[in-house]
């Protein structure tokens, strides 16, 4: 199941990815710093942020004794290991986003995920897969404001709204020629930026 959209049949364009790894406690040090220059530079997460199929991506550190117990009468985990959880949703198929995100991200994945157990680096992508496949974990929930929506769509839909928006203010005073002169050149450059909203069809 992993090598397919778990929400293709209807509930909407994100799939969900979530791949827990194992780290030593030095890795998991490492890991914390590099995790905090990113939040503490943005600059560093431009390049993520410009992927069209990449509509949410985090990184967490659990250590092996922090672990949530439902009650104290639930005995606390006994693990050899910190954990690194990898938790994002993507647009499109599992294959392409992996090889897509190893070719542009390929440096803050190696920072990152160098220190999980036996973790291949990013580069060639082929053991990366099968890393990623080992420890791929399927979601039991995932809540989207938007289910019917990609990044692409999203943006589209944000700049139609600016030129509408730009429309509106200029045209207060247009007479009706001319006013369906500036309406009709609105639709011809928006006309390629509406979305199909809804999931994905099914080929």
């Amino acid at each position: 199941m992993a090598d397919r959209a778990r929400n293709k049949n209807g509930l909407g364009k994100a799939v969900t990815f979530n791949v827990i790894t194992p780290m030593n406690r030095f890795g998991t040090y490492v890991v914390r710093l590099a995790l905090w220059i990113f939040d503490r530079w943005k600059s560093t997460q431009n390049t993520a942020k410009a992927l069209a199929f990449l509509p949410f991506v985090h990184w967490v550190v659990v250590k092996r004794d922090c672990f949530p117990r439902v009650d104290d009468g639930q005995p606390a985990e006994k693990l050899n290991y910190d954990y690194l959880f990898f938790l994002s949703t993507f647009n499109g198929p599992w294959g392409p986003y992996i090889e897509a995100f190893a070719d542009v991200l390929y440096v803050p994945l190696d920072i990152v995920w160098f220190w999980s157990i036996r973790y291949p680096m990013a580069r060639p992508v082929g053991p990366l897969k099968t890393y990623i496949r080992r420890n791929q974990v399927e979601s039991d929930h995932s809540y989207s404001a938007y289910p019917g929506a990609s990044v692409r769509d999203v943006r589209a839909g944000l700049e139609v709204r600016r030129e509408l928006d730009q429309f509106a203010k200029n045209s207060c005073d247009l007479a009706p020629d001319k006013f369906e002169t500036e309406f009709n050149r609105l639709l011809m450059s928006v006309q390629n930026k509406l979305g199909t909203f809804g999931p994905i069809p099914e080929k």
